[in-house]
C-alpha cells in the first residue's frame, strides 16, 4: 500500500545529524514501495540502499529545515511585506488567489475537529521576466521607448498545508523523498521501454506513476493547476495495489531488477540534482520593473529563495502562513439545503 508513512521525518531530539536507524529503514522501504516492489527479490536492496537513502534524507531534512521562519500571508502583511507585494498584484488578488488554492481547500475539507486558525505550509509561484518598451526619468529629462525587464510572477500554490510549522515542514520532506521516488521511477520507466519483451511491466510501471502523480504523493501540488479535478486517494491507492499483483505476477529477471535497483540508488545518492534551491536576488520597483539602485526612484531589493531542479523546473519559495479567517467560510451544506427547502 503506497499511502504515506506517518513515521518518516518525525520530529527527533537527537542534534547531532545522525540518522535514527528507523528512519533509514522506513525511507528504504518506501523508496520500494515508490518504484517496484520486485526489488525485494535481491536479498542486497537493504545494503546497497543504505547509503543513497542516507544521503537523500539529509539533503531533504537540510533543505526543507534550513527555511527561514514562515511569514504572514494575509492583506495585513501586505503592505509591509515587499516579497508579497512583488508575488501579488494587489491586496486584493492575495486574497483571491488564497480563497482559490486548492491544496488549502483540500486541507481544511479534511480536518475532523476543529480548523485551526492559521494554515503553515509553503507558497511557491512561477516567475518569468519579459522585455517591454517604457519610460526612464534622467534628471528632468524623460526617456521614451527604453528597452527594460519586467518580471512578473504567477501560479501561485501552496504546497504541505498543515496546522503547524513543524507539520508542515515534515510533509514537505515527505513529499519531496516522495518527488526523488518518482524521478527514479521514470528513470527505471525509460530503460524498460528499450526493450520489447518488457513492454507488458514498462505499461504496469507506467500506469503506477501516473496515478502516484494524480495522488500528488510528491510535489505535483507545487506544479498543477487549481483547476484540475481532485482525485479520490483511496481510488488510487487501490489502482496501485492492483498493479503491483500484477507486476508480482509476472516476475522478471534478476538482471533487470539489478539495473532497476541501480537507478533507484543513482538517483537517490545525487538528490541535490533533482531539487535543491539557490538565492535569487532583484531590485523591482512598483511596476515590477528591473531597476538599478538609484538614488530618489522608489524600488525594492527583493531576497528570495528559488527551488530548482535538473528536470527544468524552478518556483520561487516562501514559507509562510495563511489566517483561516482571510478565507472563504466552508460551505454549511445543511444550512444551504434549509435554506433551499424553506
Amino acid at each position: 500500500m503506497l499511502h504515506f508513512i506517518s513515521s518518516l521525518f518525525k520530529p527527533s531530539s537527537d542534534t547531532s545529524g545522525t540518522l535514527e536507524k528507523g528512519l533509514i529503514e522506513a525511507a528504504t522501504e518506501r523508496a520500494i514501495d515508490g518504484t517496484d516492489p520486485r526489488l525485494r527479490a535481491l536479498g542486497n536492496y537493504r545494503k546497497r540502499l543504505q547509503e543513497p537513502v542516507a544521503m537523500a534524507a539529509r539533503h531533504i531534512i537540510t533543505l526543507v529545515d534550513d527555511q527561514p521562519a514562515p511569514v504572514e500571508i494575509s492583506r495585513r502583511s501586505y503592505g509591509t511585506d515587499s516579497r508579497l507585494r512583488a508575488l501579488f498584484v494587489s491586496a486584493d488578488h492575495l486574497q483571491e488567489v488564497l480563497g482559490g488554492i486548492r491544496t488549502v481547500r483540500d486541507y481544511l475539507q479534511s480536518v475532523s475537529g476543529p480548523l485551526p486558525d492559521a494554515i503553515y505550509g509553503l507558497l511557491t509561484v512561477e516567475w518569468k521576466e519579459r522585455t517591454v518598451l517604457g519610460t526612464e526619468q534622467h534628471g528632468e529629462i524623460l526617456r521614451r521607448d527604453v528597452r527594460q525587464v519586467a518580471v512578473s510572477f504567477f501560479n501561485h500554490r501552496f504546497a504541505g498545508p498543515a496546522a503547524s510549522d513543524a507539520e508542515a515542514r515534515r510533509e514537505l520532506k515527505k513529499r519531496a523523498y516522495d518527488y526523488l521516488l518518482e524521478v527514479a521511477l521514470e528513470a527505471i520507466l525509460a530503460t524498460r521501454g528499450k526493450r520489447q519483451e518488457l513492454k507488458r511491466e514498462q505499461h504496469l510501471l507506467k500506469k503506477k506513476l501516473t496515478a502516484m502523480k494524480a495522488g500528488n504523493w510528491g510535489l505535483e501540488g507545487m506544479f498543477a493547476h487549481d483547476d484540475e479535478q481532485a482525485n479520490d486517494p483511496a481510488l488510487l491507492e487501490a489502482q496501485i495495489d492492483d498493479v503491483e499483483k500484477e507486476l508480482l505476477e509476472i516476475g522478471t529477471d534478476t538482471e533487470s531488477l539489478q539495473r532497476s535497483l541501480e537507478q533507484l540508488a543513482g538517483v537517490l545518492a545525487d538528490p541535490e540534482h533533482w531539487i535543491a534551491k539557490r538565492g535569487l536576488s532583484m531590485r523591482l520597483n512598483y511596476m515590477g520593473i528591473k531597476v538599478e539602485d538609484t538614488p530618489g526612484e522608489s524600488s525594492n531589493l527583493l531576497e528570495l529563495v528559488e527551488l530548482y531542479s535538473a528536470s527544468g523546473e524552478r518556483r520561487v519559495a516562501l514559507p509562510g502562513y495563511i489566517l483561516r479567517a482571510e478565507l472563504p467560510e466552508r460551505p454549511d451544506f445543511f444550512k444551504a439545503a434549509q435554506r433551499y427547502l424553506g
